[in-house]
Parts: C-alpha cells; structure tokens; sequence
C-alpha cells in the first residue's frame, strides 16, 4: 500500500455494501489516496466487486460508489482496496472525506476543550491541512 495515502479519521464510521449487504468496517486503519480508499473488513471482498461507500456525519449520508481493487488478509480481519473509475465518484469521495477531516478535527479540539462550530472548524482545518490533501488532477 503507498505511503501516500491520506489516513481516514478513525471516529468517522464508514458502511460499504455489496449486493444490498451492509459491510460494516472495524474502526481500524482507513486511508484515502490519490484515486482509492483503503480500510479494513471484517469480510473478504471479491476484487471487481462493486461497492457502494456511505459515511453518515450528517442528516443527509455521502454515498460514492468504488470498485474492489484487491483484498489481502491482514491481522484484523481483510485489508482491501477501492477506486473510483469515474471522476465524478473519485471527487465526491475526496470531498466526503475533506468532510470527515474537518468532523474530526472539531472532535479533536472540544476534546481538548476547543468548542468550535462546524464553520469555525472548517476554517481552521482548511487553513493547516488543505494543502496536503490530494490534489483532485490525481483523482481523476
């Protein structure tokens, strides 16, 4: 797996599904890169499989849909990963998980006594974190 994946906030869930079967995910090692998404199952997935991707932060859920690149058995479970054929579903991806970064990075800070607003967290992430994120010329 390439070091240059962005790591997914372990307090976001993530539901895949296959088939009309919910899959849930461990809260272990999830990673997001420059075209994929990476995460750890409790299941084995067929590579080729399609699946459909919901992450759930607000009333509305953000649903990509991602394809099964491989699966490898790992210590907790199946290591597996996904990509996004259309660049439609690769930018909504990345953009779920911009989301997700700034969820956590307001957990963070009221965890550390920081109560900040959505808006106020948003601002400050985008400010720090932004710029390491990957660029969507490589997503597509």
């Amino acid at each position: 797996m390439p070091r240059h994946y962005w790591r997914h906030p372990i307090e976001i869930p993530i539901l895949l599904q296959t088939a009309g079967h919910p899959l849930p995910l461990t809260e272990l090692s999830r990673e997001m890169s420059d075209g994929g998404l990476s995460c750890i199952s409790e299941h084995y997935i067929e590579p080729g499989s399609v699946v459909d991707i919901s992450i759930t932060l607000t009333e509305s859920p953000i649903s990509v849909s991602g394809h099964i690149i491989w699966c490898q058995t790992s210590r907790s479970g199946y290591l597996i990963g996904i990509g996004f054929d259309d660049p439609e579903q690769a930018y909504s991806a990345r953009m779920a998980e911009q989301v997700c970064q700034i969820e956590s990075y307001r957990l963070k800070q009221h965890r550390k006594g920081r109560l900040l607003s959505t808006e106020q967290a948003a601002k400050e992430w985008i400010s720090g974190h932004a710029a390491d994120f990957p660029a969507m010329e490589r997503l597509q």
